[in-house]
């Protein structure tokens, strides 16, 4: 009885372990499935998101507003171009377009303004050319005029067209009429021509302002709170029409209007980092490079007087005369053509002007 007993015993045990071990099996074997329909979910939720962001890449700025889909935009331009003229950050006319863009397609709108007030068009090309922020942009809104020459204007301006292009192949552009024109001038009827020969749409701020135009400005340039609320009505306004007519990607591969652009096909910028400081007022390099040359720095109030030499031997001394109390970044032509063989001096005429200083570019084919 007593044998029975302990067999019975045993049998239990072992029916015991047997149940454990299946149980214990059954559940790792639900955890691996679980695991594995896991993996495969997020597998397939992956592959569907990049399947997504493949097409979203695709749309041009206009299908992604219209969409709901982020956007970037890029804003190039003077003084106007960064909103200067508005009371403080909230009336500026590129964040009401902005907050007005989220607000009516639900769109998330990353915004980057490397206008620079005082400059012509030139600064806007190398601006473009040397932004690293690892940003690709659906839009871009040029903003030129006001203080460029009609000299080569056209030319300079295409270049900024070109940088886009360059730097930004599926780059919606957008460009605007200055209101401080006060009329279609030479100016402002180059810019139509140009962007009429490169499909480009126009936002017209000079039609807006002509009947009041003391009332949208305060110092006869810069749109005033009331003016910076037309400047980003108007660009708005043309937006939403691009997205009414189905826009698509932009197709910018023509030849260009002026063949002298092919000068801006690449640019190469040296940054004063890389020059070695002389002393308080002198910058050297050691460079091989040709074609247009700018440079890059603050004008001071007063004289600015740069010697900059070329091999050993002075190239050029442009001098500014900034007439304001402050000081104020510039991107200026030196010359059309010049060739570096070995070096680069560039000599300021005080310690606070060589402290502005930025760097110099080339501009070539």
């Amino acid at each position: 009885m007593a044998a029975l007993s302990c067999t019975l015993a045993v049998l239990l045990v072992v029916m015991v372990v047997v149940v454990y071990v299946q149980t214990n099996q059954q559940e790792k074997y639900l955890e691996t499935v679980s695991e594995q329909e896991e993996t495969e979910r997020i597998e397939k939720a992956e592959a569907e998101e990049a399947a997504l962001q493949a097409e979203i890449a695709n749309y041009s700025v206009y299908d992604k507003l219209s969409g709901g889909y982020p956007v970037n935009i890029l804003i190039v331009g003077d003084s106007i171009g960064a909103a200067s003229g508005a009371s403080d950050s909230d009336h500026r006319w590129t964040i009401l377009l902005a907050d007005y863009l989220q607000e009516t397609y639900g769109s998330a709108v990353t915004l980057t303004n490397i206008s620079m007030g005082g400059n012509s068009s030139i600064a806007g090309y190398v601006r473009t050319m040397i932004l690293d922020d690892g940003i690709d942009y659906d839009l871009a809104i040029i903003c030129y005029g006001q203080n460029d020459s009609e000299t080569d204007f056209s030319l300079y301006y295409e270049s900024i067209i070109t940088a886009i292009r360059t730097r930004y192949e599926k780059c919606s552009i957008i460009s605007i009429l200055e209101s401080s024109q006060k009329g279609y001038t030479n100016k402002m009827l180059t810019i139509e021509e140009i962007c009429d020969y490169y499909s480009i749409p126009v936002a017209d701020t000079i039609s807006q302002f002509l009947e009041y135009y003391n009332f949208y400005t305060d110092d006869g340039i810069h749109p005033n709170d009331d003016g910076q609320a037309i400047y980003a009505r108007t660009v708005a306004r043309v937006i939403e029409k691009q997205i009414s007519a189905n826009a698509g990607l932009p197709d910018y591969n023509l030849e260009l209007i002026n063949e002298r652009g092919k000068l801006f096909s690449n640019c190469y910028y040296l940054s004063s980092d890389e020059f070695t400081k002389v002393d308080d007022t002198t910058y050297t390099v050691s460079v091989s490079a040709s074609g247009l040359m700018a440079i890059d720095y603050s004008f001071q109030s007063g004289d600015n007087v740069t010697e900059i030499y070329v091999d050993g031997t002075l190239f050029d001394a442009p001098t500014v005369t900034f007439n304001y109390d402050y000081s104020q970044r510039h991107i200026m032509i030196v010359s059309d053509d010049c060739t570096v063989e070995s070096e680069i001096t560039i000599v300021f005429d005080s310690e606070k002007q060589a402290d502005g200083f930025y760097g110099i570019c080339f501009c070539y084919e």
